[in-house]
């Protein structure tokens, strides 16, 4: 009926009603009509989600402060590690103790994990006994559960 609607104009719809109200036998003496805008007075701003800090933030703070007695090195690239092979990523994070490194931090995107520079990475790491774990980018890393996973790790 929309199309239908559009075309005629409201003396027309009113005839056409009028006609099928007579032959029905009911009598409406209105035309149907959109009902019209009014705005709501009890309105509530719907919330904002809070802006979101970067993980790479978090771990910069929580590593200050709850690890103090670590080294931390960013975006390391695996051959000063000692690694041959030219197709890895830089480890996001490499944290040491004593010169020893003890654990990596990679910060993988959504398709990361299943590029050949991140499991050849990977695979270093694990060649070399470190641990490596993983926190997403697109996940929300809330602080209590980076250093939960990080005090598991050291």
């Amino acid at each position: 009926m929309g199309l239908f609607d559009r075309l005629l104009g409201n003396a027309a719809k009113k005839a056409i009603n009028e006609a099928i109200d007579n032959v029905t036998g009911h009598h409406t003496t209105s035309t149907p009509s959109t009902p019209a805008y009014t705005p709501q007075s009890n309105y509530e701003p719907v919330p904002q989600d809070p802006v979101e800090i970067p993980v790479d933030q978090k771990l910069d703070k929580i590593l200050t402060s709850e690890f103090p007695s670590y080294q931390v090195q960013k975006n390391v690239d695996p051959r000063s590690m000692g690694a041959t092979d030219t197709h890895l990523i830089p480890y996001a994070y490499v944290i040491s103790a004593n010169g020893q490194a003890k654990l990596i931090i990679m910060l993988p995107g959504k398709n990361t994990c299943s590029t050949r520079a991140y499991r050849f990475a990977k695979a270093f790491a694990e060649s070399r006994g470190i641990t490596l774990i993983n926190f997403l980018l697109d996940s929300p890393n809330e602080e209590s559960y980076i250093i939960g996973r990080l005090h598991q790790y050291l």
